[in-house]
C-alpha cells in the first residue's frame, strides 16, 4: 500500500467515525440530557466559587471538544485532493436511468445535486431514505438540483423495477434521477467518487452526499439524524444562492 492511499484511507476513517457520532448522539443525546439535568438539581448552590468554576468548565469543555466538521467538507477537501495523485482512481461514472438513458456525471455539470445509495427490495432503512429524498424533492421544486438515487442490486433493479419504484415516490423524472449499472463500477463510484465505506451488493450507508455545481463532492450526512438533515439542507441553499 502505498502512502497516498493510506492517506485516504485514514481520511475515509475519519468519515466513519463521524457517522459513527452522529448516530450515537441520535441515541443517547437525550439520556444525557436528562442526566444533567439532574445532576444540576443535585448540586448545591455556592455564589462564592460560581465564577471559577464556570471558567473551569468552560476551559475543560473547550479543550475536550473536537474540532467540528459540519458535513465532513474540510475531510472531503482533503479526500478529493489526495484522490487527484491517484492516476487509476474512479473520478467519473456512466449510469443507466430507469428512461432507459444514459447519464455521466459530466451531463450533471451546472447544477448541484445529492446522491445516495438503495435497492428496491431493501428490507431496511431504503424507503425511509427514499421518504427524505421526497422530502428534499418538494423542498426544492422547480430549483435548479438534482437528486440521484444509485441502485445497489442491479440484477435486480432493471430500468423498468426503477421506474415502477420511482413512481411510487412520485419521482419527478427531470429532477429526481434513478440510476442502474455494472455493480463493479457502482461500488467503485460508492468507494472512490463519494468516499463511501460499505458500498457493496445490497449494501449501502446510510448517507446523503452534497455534490456542488462543478462536480465536486463537498457534503455528507448521515440522513437519520436531524440535525444533519437540517445542515443538508443549509448548505444546498448556499450552493444555490
Amino acid at each position: 500500500m502505498n502512502r497516498r492511499v493510506f492517506q485516504l484511507l485514514m481520511v475515509m476513517l475519519g468519515v466513519v467515525i463521524g457517522t459513527t457520532g452522529a448516530m450515537l448522539r441520535i441515541k443517547v443525546g437525550r439520556v444525557m440530557s436528562d442526566k444533567a439535568a439532574a445532576t444540576a438539581k443535585l448540586e448545591p448552590e455556592d455564589p462564592a466559587g460560581e465564577i471559577s468554576t464556570e471558567v473551569s468548565d468552560a476551559k475543560f469543555d473547550q479543550d475536550a471538544q473536537p474540532t467540528r466538521d459540519p458535513g465532513n467538507r474540510r475531510s472531503l477537501a482533503e479526500l478529493r485532493q489526495a484522490a487527484m495523485l491517484e492516476p487509476n482512481w474512479t473520478r467519473s461514472f456512466e449510469l443507466t436511468e430507469r428512461s432507459g438513458q444514459t447519464v455521466r456525471s459530466e451531463d450533471l455539470l451546472g447544477q448541484p445535486y445529492v446522491v445516495c445509495f438503495f435497492f428496491s427490495t431493501c428490507p431496511g432503512t431504503c424507503k425511509r431514505q427514499s421518504g427524505e429524498m421526497r422530502l428534499l424533492q418538494s423542498k426544492f421544486k422547480d430549483k435548479p438540483i438534482r437528486l440521484l438515487s444509485i441502485s445497489v442490486d442491479p440484477e435486480v433493479d432493471t430500468p423498468e423495477v426503477l421506474s415502477a419504484y420511482a413512481d411510487g415516490f412520485n419521482a419527478d423524472p427531470k429532477q429526481w434521477l434513478f440510476l442502474t449499472g455494472e455493480l463493479k463500477n457502482i461500488i467503485k463510484i460508492g468507494s472512490e467518487m463519494f468516499f463511501l465505506p460499505g458500498v457493496e451488493k445490497r449494501g449501502h450507508p446510510d448517507r446523503f452526499c452534497l455534490v456542488n455545481a462543478q462536480g465536486e463532492l463537498v457534503g455528507s450526512y448521515v440522513w437519520l439524524d436531524q440535525e444533519e438533515r437540517e445542515l443538508l439542507v443549509q448548505h444546498i441553499e448556499e450552493l444555490l444562492q
